[in-house]
């Protein structure tokens, strides 16, 4: 049964990070999205925080929640803690989703070990662990909102928690897949995709399959042709695609046309979302060269592309992104930048050449020149390692958020893009610390695409 509105309310989704996220994504930034994704440990550690975020202070804002399955199938070390009062034990927001979610996850990771498809060794407990997992989605937020002092005001008001603040859709559980072992887990992924896709006509939603493969299983394609067809054969409402550690400013034209084949593909059965993309993936979708994919998400100022694996992140740098050229850039190479497409000469010059955003406009008024080094103020620690002030974060942030909805709302087309970014490529082409070789396979991508 098909889901009778649209699963995503528009293209631009954004991924909750941390509870410092909050102030970038309400009051004047609530309309800069459409639709948040929650990250399933994250709901699981602070659900009453969460709750109250979804239910009033976003406005009931569209949510869907990423269950983050595949978590359980890397090296135990990935999800333990590495601080000194709690080293070798397993993260408190990822054990509380381990008892949420049941066996077999929480056997296997009570004895120090990952799951394996050999864990879900029946169809009874498969099941059973999907009915677990898309209950969480489905349940906690409104549970919670149940159970508040507010759930009083929200009878009165005519309003049932289960109904009015549950997430958009639900995502069936997932786990990575790679050139090596794909057989067995791709085995499992559509196991868990057909028994999910029965559980959320119970109750009544769209169900979400998440895709998630890497570069090499991209670029094979025997076995995407075989993963394509066997993902196409169940029919979900929505595909959620994530390749890992896929930064587009860096890919081939070879990986990022199979990226627009893979998409294409899969769009023939259900529409697709892009979990980390940049602006590539939105002028994809914007141009009509891939129509189905109908929605793209990033995090605040990151998470435009991310690996499956965590890895530490190293020391912040202040980073400005530059929006012609659609990436963000060390202070001191933007500050170059604007240098050379002659941003530094006036205000003016500056919001027509560089950006014209509300944080910009706030920011540079008078000498862009000097103005302009808010975006890149630095602090230090007992000698340490430099790192950006908090007023600093804050501006490029704000900037960064008002940069994405402008990409994500002006008017696009194929040409109109390519030659863009071929302009700005010419015109930064002095600033060699800048590599602007991602304007010319774009434009590419863009120009043979183009109908």
């Amino acid at each position: 049964m098909k889901a009778a509105r649209p699963p995503i309310n528009g293209c631009h989704l954004v991924r909750f990070g941390t509870a410092a996220d909050q102030q970038f994504l309400l009051g004047k930034f609530l309309p800069t999205y459409d639709h948040l994704i929650i990250n399933a440990n994250i709901l699981a550690y602070m659900t009453s925080a969460l709750a109250t975020f979804l239910s009033t202070k976003t406005k009931n804002k569209p949510y869907f929640v990423d269950p983050q399955t595949h978590a359980f199938q890397h090296d135990i070390k990935y999800i333990q803690s590495d601080s000194k009062k709690s080293k070798g034990k397993i993260k408190r927001s990822v054990q509380k989703l381990v008892e949420a979610f049941g066996d077999p996850v929480s056997s296997s990771i009570s004895r120090g070990c990952p799951v394996t498809p050999a864990n879900f060794r029946t169809m009874s407990l498969t099941a059973s662990f999907c009915n677990r997992v898309l209950k969480f989605q489905e349940e906690t937020v409104s549970k919670e909102i149940s159970q508040s002092d507010a759930a009083d005001y929200y009878k009165f008001v005519g309003l049932k928690a289960s109904k009015a603040f549950s997430p958009s859709l639900l995502v069936a559980p997932y786990f990575y897949l790679s050139s090596s072992d794909f057989k067995r887990w791709l085995l499992l992924n559509i196991k868990c995709a057909e028994i999910s896709i029965d559980l959320a006509k119970r109750y009544k939603k769209p169900l979400g399959v998440q895709i998630v493969i890497s570069q090499d299983l991209l670029m094979n394609g025997a076995k995407m042709k075989v993963l394509i067809r066997e993902y196409s054969a169940r029919k979900p409402d929505l595909f959620l695609i994530w390749i890992d550690s896929f930064p587009e400013p860096e890919a081939s034209e070879e990986s990022l046309e199979r990226f627009v084949w893979f998409i294409n593909e899969l769009g023939k059965t259900a529409p697709v979302v892009n979990l980390y993309g940049r602006f590539l993936s939105v002028a994809l979708s914007r141009c009509g060269i891939a129509n189905q994919l109908i929605g793209v998400a990033h995090s605040l100022e990151y998470g435009e592309s991310r690996g499956v694996i965590p890895v530490g992140g190293g020391f912040p740098t202040a980073k400005y992104y530059f929006p012609d050229l659609h990436v963000r850039l060390l202070f001191r190479d933007a500050l170059r930048a604007v240098r050379a497409v002659d941003g530094v000469r006036s205000p003016k010059k500056f919001y027509d050449n560089v950006c014209d955003c509300k944080q910009c406009r706030t920011t540079i008024t008078k000498n862009p020149e000097k103005e302009f080094e808010e975006y890149g103020k630095m602090g230090q620690k007992n000698g340490g390692k430099p790192y950006p002030l908090p007023d600093t974060k804050k501006k490029t942030v704000a900037h960064y958020m008002w940069c994405k909805q402008k990409e994500y709302q002006l008017p696009m087309t194929a040409t109109k893009v390519a030659q863009e970014l071929t302009s700005i490529a010419g015109k930064l082409k002095t600033v060699r610390s800048v590599d602007t070789s991602l304007c010319w396979v774009w434009a590419e991508i863009l120009n043979n695409k183009k109908s």
